[in-house]
């Protein structure tokens, strides 16, 4: 051990350097956060819409399983339940982005 009085000061910048954190990345400004909350707002809903029609739309598919020797069983699925309850959420969530925006945005009388 080095007993001089710098060898103190030395340990104790090394220890410094080497329990050093990387700086934290900035917090995301207020701006950012209610551009990404109303991009969602709107754009799951529209997004339920839209694959709500597709499936209302399709109505069933097909299911093949093979029987063998180039026979198939076919069994039909019905999807259009999936896509009337994907239709009727799309439709609120829509409802309720639109008229949270209608009142966030207007400005109050004074």
């Amino acid at each position: 051990m080095d007993g001089t009085p710098d060898a103190a000061r030395e340990r104790t910048a090394q220890a410094r350097t080497e329990t050093r954190d990387e700086p934290a990345p900035p917090p995301l400004s207020r701006r950012t956060v209610r551009r990404l909350s109303w991009t969602l707002a709107w754009s799951i809903p529209l997004i339920a819409l839209i694959v709500g029609i597709a499936l209302t739309v399709t109505g069933s598919i097909e299911q093949l399983e093979p029987m063998g020797e180039g026979s198939y069983e076919v069994t039909l699925l019905a999807v259009w339940p999936a896509g009337v309850a994907f239709l009727a959420s799309g439709v609120l969530g829509l409802t309720a982005a639109a008229i949270a925006t209608a009142l966030v945005t207007t400005v109050p009388a004074r």
